[in-house]
């Protein structure tokens, strides 16, 4: 590999390995891919080009390029393909799978995958789960933590809940959250196939 090369890797690694927060607080990982482009002077195709390289230089290194959107964007980053002990607690498990199941529910009916904070206040607070001061305490921990984004009405995904968990994983936790929370399973989608 020549030496330019090599410097344009190590930009790009630095780049998609970057933790940063955005003006509002929230966690970003990596980069956006307009700011790739705009960086390198590159059109998509000469970006997917040099992203499928730099793949193959990062793979023998237990590392895989993620695309995933957050709103409107598309951003990469880098993760390792080996699993991480993870950050949260039991409880704050708990809460990110209701949030998940409520979101993964939004989505299969094509709605816009947020929720209203009251539903999770409804699911958590009023039926004694958790106090008022326990959930605000695990949402703010979870949104600086980056797994969500929480506004003043309304929770959605943040970066990591999108790069750590994938559809699979995301249904799973749903479905465990909501047996332990909730005390009712979520049904799995219906997707027309029988079993």
């Amino acid at each position: 590999m020549e030496l330019e090369q090599r410097h344009l890797f190590g930009q790009l690694f630095a780049a998609l390995t970057a933790r940063h927060r955005d003006d509002d607080g929230h966690l970003r990982i990596g980069v956006t891919k307009q700011d790739l482009l705009d960086a390198l002077h590159t059109t998509p195709s000469g970006l997917a080009q040099l992203l499928d390289l730099l793949r193959q230089q990062v793979t023998p290194l237990g590392l895989e390029l993620v695309e995933y959107r957050l709103g409107r964007e598309t951003h990469y980053c880098l993760r390792t393909l080996y699993g991480v002990p993870s950050e949260l607690a039991d409880p704050e498990y708990a809460v990110l799978g209701i949030i998940i199941a409520s979101m993964e529910a939004a989505a299969a009916r094509h709605r816009t995958p947020k929720i209203q904070s009251k539903d999770l206040e409804a699911v958590l607070v009023a039926r004694g789960r958790l106090s008022s001061y326990q959930l605000d305490k695990i949402l703010h921990r979870l949104a600086d933590l980056g797994y969500i984004i929480r506004a003043a009405n309304w929770i959605t995904y943040g970066a990591r809940t999108e790069l750590e968990f994938d559809e699979e994983r995301r249904t799973a936790i749903a479905n465990a959250a909501a047996v332990y929370l909730a005390g009712t399973a979520i049904p799995p989608p219906d997707n027309g196939e029988s079993k």
